[in-house]
């Protein structure tokens, strides 16, 4: 497609979620929730399984409307402006649903030509780094497989912003790295401004910059990575998260 990239390298790019509330029940969603994102930069949201993490990605990229609250993506309305926000913004969703019936390459292509600035080599590269057999049919992938291509056609267009939830649910330890590793490249070579999403706390800390904690629908600290804090933060984490065993 010849749709022209946006303005988005020329300014400050910055996600700004100011006073967020969706409220599903009696402490179910997320509660007056403040987040500032930089333009390159990777923020981590951890929290358990049910804490509203998912509630706040879906939020984020117009999905949910939130009740309270607004959130802005380069300055747009994230609600009002989510079909033009979606041209440069990657997502992997934390289930992720594909058409089985296609092959990988099938799949891939049509994602290519959904999106705009995609450069198939860059898609080729990615296929052979990600070590995927793209004639198979999706239905007959393993959940890794099926990972894998979710996270090609996520970052086939080398996204301005990118969106991770739960991303590496299948991978197995060396394509983890590798996973890490383009997100990395992303960010330094395209300064992609990157959320990911996890209740796995080493997940996070190998590629954030910045974290935040979200216990209950409500974002509860904020920590700034470093190597001399991650210990600091585990601990945190798991004082916060982790219930002692009963047996």
């Amino acid at each position: 497609m010849s749709r022209i990239r946006p303005i988005w390298k020329k300014v400050k790019l910055m996600i700004s979620i100011n006073n967020v509330s969706k409220k599903y029940g009696e402490k179910v969603g997320n509660f007056n929730i403040n987040i500032q994102i930089k333009k390159g930069e990777i923020y981590g949201i951890i929290g358990p399984n049910g804490a509203g993490k998912t509630t706040l990605i879906r939020q984020i990229l117009g999905f949910v409307k939130p009740d309270d609250g607004n959130i802005t993506i380069n300055s747009m309305d994230s609600w009002e402006k989510r079909q033009e926000i979606m041209e440069w913004t990657g997502y992997i969703a934390g289930e992720v649903s594909i058409y089985e019936d296609y092959t990988g390459m099938q799949f891939l292509k049509l994602m290519s030509n959904l999106k705009a600035n995609v450069d198939w080599s860059f898609v080729e590269k990615l296929i052979e780094y990600f070590e995927l057999d793209t004639s198979r049919k999706i239905k007959k992938m393993s959940k890794g497989m099926k990972q894998k291509i979710a996270i090609i056609s996520a970052t086939m267009n080398k996204p301005a912003f990118l969106v991770l939830d739960e991303p590496t649910s299948g991978l197995d330890p060396i394509m983890q790295q590798r996973f890490n590793e383009l997100i990395l490249k992303l960010k330094k070579e395209n300064s992609s401004t990157v959320i990911i999403c996890s209740h796995i706390f080493e997940e996070v800390v190998a590629l954030a910059d910045n974290v935040g904690m979200i216990k209950s629908g409500e974002l509860i600290e904020e920590f700034v990575i470093k190597e001399k804090n991650i210990e600091i933060i585990r601990e945190k984490f798991k004082s916060v998260f982790i219930k002692e065993s009963i047996l």
